[in-house]
């Protein structure tokens, strides 16, 4: 059985993470980070939503 030390570790991560970085284009990266804000503004937005409705129930009904 072979044994790795960390940094035979750190190379194969590091080789493994720049391979993967020269893959991604440009454009891809963008477009997550745009659907990423976009899906956490619209969780948000309905977290706040959520919690104004529940308030509204909740007064009402006592």
């Amino acid at each position: 059985m072979m044994y790795f030390d960390s940094s035979q570790r750190i190379s194969a991560f590091s080789g493994m993470a720049l391979i993967v970085l020269m893959q991604i284009e440009s454009g891809e990266v963008l477009k997550t980070v745009v659907l990423a804000g976009l899906g956490g503004i619209s969780s948000y937005l309905f977290t706040l939503a959520v919690k104004f409705l529940l308030i509204r129930f909740r007064k009402k009904f006592k």
